[in-house]
């Protein structure tokens, strides 16, 4: 009688032990394709678009393939959008507030002419009566590294907000100055354009004269 009691316990578990190890492989079995349909519907990594700022981790100094060194002094502000970088200088004493000069990159045959570009840019000074044109500006055209450099030097009242959004409002900033410059990069064109205080950007021609020498191809 123990012989037999102990061969339905033995059979009991058993079977107990077969229906445990069905449920483990067919769990197995259903799991599997689960977590792999749920990888393939994450969205893809897309790049950043033409002239947005750089991916995280880049240097803001590179753009359309070329590069440039950026003066010691000038500091590297947050990304902003349709910029490839944007660098702060600090004001000399006496102006009123600090310069800043803007990278921008819209992508290959994007962004306007040159020449457009440069002119749209004088015309966003007048004289320091705020209502005739500002005095001659100076315009250059030189080879650096190989590339194409325009560059345009203005002063007089800056009507900030110019040619921008519609909606935007023009703000007139007496003695105010741009160092502006374009480069035929490889990709397309690449602008510089520093405004602020008369006195603050005139105090950093050299740097900016600096990092015009310093342009490569990469």
């Amino acid at each position: 009688m123990n012989i037999k009691l102990r061969y339905r316990t033995l059979m009991k578990i058993l079977a107990l032990l077969a229906v445990m190890a069905m449920a483990t492989a067919c769990k197995q079995n259903v799991s599997a394709p689960v977590a792999e349909k749920a990888a393939s519907q994450q969205p893809p990594m897309l790049p950043p678009g033409p002239g947005s700022a750089p991916v995280t981790g880049a240097p803001p100094n590179q753009a359309a393939g070329i590069a440039w060194t950026l003066p010691p002094a000038w500091e590297v502000e947050a990304a902003r959008q349709m910029r490839i970088a944007t660098y702060r200088l600090h004001a000399i004493a006496g102006d009123p507030e600090d310069a800043e000069c803007a990278v921008y990159f819209f992508g290959a045959g994007q962004g306007g002419t040159v020449d457009a570009n440069i002119e749209r840019w004088v015309h966003q000074f007048t004289a320091p009566d705020g209502q005739s044109p500002a005095p001659s500006a100076i315009t250059d055209k030189r080879d650096i590294a190989g590339l194409k450099v325009s560059t345009l030097t203005v002063s007089g009242t800056y009507l900030a907000g110019a040619g921008m959004m519609p909606q935007q409002q023009e703000v007139k900033k007496p003695k105010f100055r741009m160092r502006a410059a374009i480069i035929e990069a490889p990709q397309g064109l690449v602008f510089f354009k520093l405004t602020g205080p008369l006195n603050t950007v005139a105090a950093a021609d050299k740097d900016f004269n600096s990092l015009l020498d310093s342009l490569h191809r990469q």
